[in-house]
């Protein structure tokens, strides 16, 4: 009895938690509650505040949440919903597939989170633990010829994942290509999988549909964040981290595909369906999702598409008499991004590169950068005369003296993208996908260190204030810089700060 009524329990609690975090949410006037009951992480204080401080955002937020919460709780129902007991398959092989499987649904549901605290070397070494093994068993337990595919896919999306691991390791520096290249053949593999469960007859129809609209959903969320960081020019950071919380339907192809290896033929005698009977499945999904992008309508007339440069040159019609920024003076380039609209566009540019870590503070900008390049991190409040920071960058990249810290970019006379985090204590070494990443110690003697902002004036600054990275107010800190920038595309930083008494400089990349 309790097997056939688990889904309903876990839904049960999970609404009731949800419904706690709504009436805190509507006591507070603040979404910190709802967030933290239906995405199972906190809300950092930054995005609280922005949420707080733009209704539109904070309704549009509010009303993702109760949308995520419909598909969480529908998820719940049918990833714990077990199918009376049945003999233990024979096939061994069949027997480590369903506990990889249901391995799989815990690190999806939960394990994510607690691993994203790990050092980045061992949070991709259990990841490939896990999804190596998955694939190939995955592809030998298929009958027919999509399991030839599945195979062939398998093997090198699970070099891939060993290809990702070894790329967080201090030193090695995967080429991006290849690990495009992975990620390509991980999507083959899956796509090879579901046409081999559709032919293979053990698995049923709300199975296979689940596993195409988890692919589905993975490709629309790149091109929701787009539309999201278009609308919300200042605050589309908490939105868009929201967007992945949509993907419900990972979880439930894999419950579903483990559940249903247990009976006969492999389908559990008594199925949950997919969905209750009810309206088509379009209405269904339109009455989901509509509000939702109703509120995510532009909050401006006019949004300007973008070209190659930052600031895109045409709108739609006619081209603009002006020309493109990277073709004009230095002197006018200064002017143009001192508007309120250039500022907004290029902030709207730049993602969080880190989404997953909540920090204490936290921010994302574009930084203006002028001749020469480079921008520091320092206490603003620290009058005393020290060494001078550009001589201690002896690598070309970072350096440090007192109370201030260098960092030099590979560009410069352009805008590129910042996000800033402040941390209680030292977060996971990630350097996946980063070209350089390094490490130095500063001093607060004020109790702040900030990046300069560009509309405190000058010819450069970050086009939104960003948040004081000193947590823990006077005291000494590490700063750990990461960067990257590929030509034709945008350069991008992180500066993750955090208490620490070590003065040396750590070079890992």
């Amino acid at each position: 009895m309790f097997r056939r009524r688990a889904g309903w329990i876990a839904a049960g609690v999970y609404l009731a938690v949800s419904a706690v975090g709504a009436v805190v949410t509507a006591v507070t006037g603040r979404l910190d509650a709802l967030w933290a009951a239906v995405l199972w992480y906190p809300l950092d204080g930054y995005s609280s505040n922005g949420l707080t401080d733009s209704p539109t955002a904070g309704m549009a937020a509010a009303v993702g949440l109760f949308a995520i919460l419909a598909l969480k709780t529908w998820m719940l129902r049918q990833v714990f919903t077990f199918s009376p007991r049945a003999p233990r398959p024979a096939d061994r092989r069949t027997v480590w597939l369903r506990r990889l499987l249901y391995l799989a649904v815990a690190h999806t549901l939960i394990l994510r989170l607690p691993a994203a605290l790990l050092p980045g070397v061992l949070a991709e070494a259990l990841t490939v633990g896990l999804w190596c093994p998955l694939q190939v068993l995955f592809a030998l337990t298929l009958r027919g010829w999509p399991r030839v595919f599945a195979l062939v896919s398998a093997w090198p999306g699970s070099a891939g994942l060993a290809v990702i691991a070894m790329d967080e390791v201090p030193g090695v520096r995967a080429p991006r290509i290849l690990l495009l290249a992975c990620l390509v053949m991980a999507a083959v593999w899956q796509v090879a999988v579901l046409f081999g469960q559709h032919r293979d007859g053990r698995w049923s129809r709300d199975t296979v549909t689940a596993g195409w609209r988890h692919v589905t959903v993975t490709l629309a969320i790149p091109l929701a964040a787009i539309g999201v960081n278009w609308a919300f020019v200042y605050d589309a950071e908490p939105l868009t981290a929201m967007l992945e919380e949509f993907d419900v339907f990972l979880a439930v192809w894999l419950a579903r595909s483990a559940r249903e290896l247990a009976g006969p033929r492999g389908t559990s005698p008594e199925r949950t369906p997919l969905r209750p009977p009810g309206p088509p499945r379009p209405v269904v999904l339109a009455a989901v999702l509509l509000p939702f992008l109703v509120l995510v309508g532009p909050e401006q007339t006019v949004h300007h598409t973008y070209g190659d440069g930052w600031y895109g040159a045409w709108e739609p019609g006619p081209p603009r008499p002006e020309a493109p920024l990277s073709e004009a003076p230095l002197s006018e380039k200064g002017a143009r991004a001192d508007t309120g609209s250039d500022v907004a566009e290029a902030n709207a540019r730049c993602r969080d590169p880190w989404p997953r870590l909540r920090a204490r503070r936290q921010g994302t900008a574009a930084y203006f950068l002028f001749e020469g390049g480079g921008y520091y991190v320092h206490d603003p409040g620290d009058t005393t005369e020290g060494e001078d920071p550009y001589a201690a960058v002896d690598d070309g990249f970072l350096g440090a003296a007192g109370s201030s810290a260098v960092v030099m970019t590979y560009g410069e006379n352009e805008p590129m993208c910042l996000t800033v985090k402040a941390f209680g204590s030292a977060p996971p070494l990630r350097l996946k996908g980063w070209d350089q990443v390094a490490e130095v110690g500063v001093v607060s003697r004020s109790g702040r260190l900030e990046v300069p902002s560009y509309a405190d004036g000058g010819d450069e600054g970050a086009g939104a204030r960003l948040p004081n990275l000193a947590v823990k107010g006077p005291g000494r800190y590490r700063l750990r810089v990461y960067a990257r920038g590929l030509e034709g595309s945008v350069e991008e930083h992180l500066v993750v700060a955090f208490p620490g008494r070590a003065v040396r400089k750590i070079s890992y990349r």
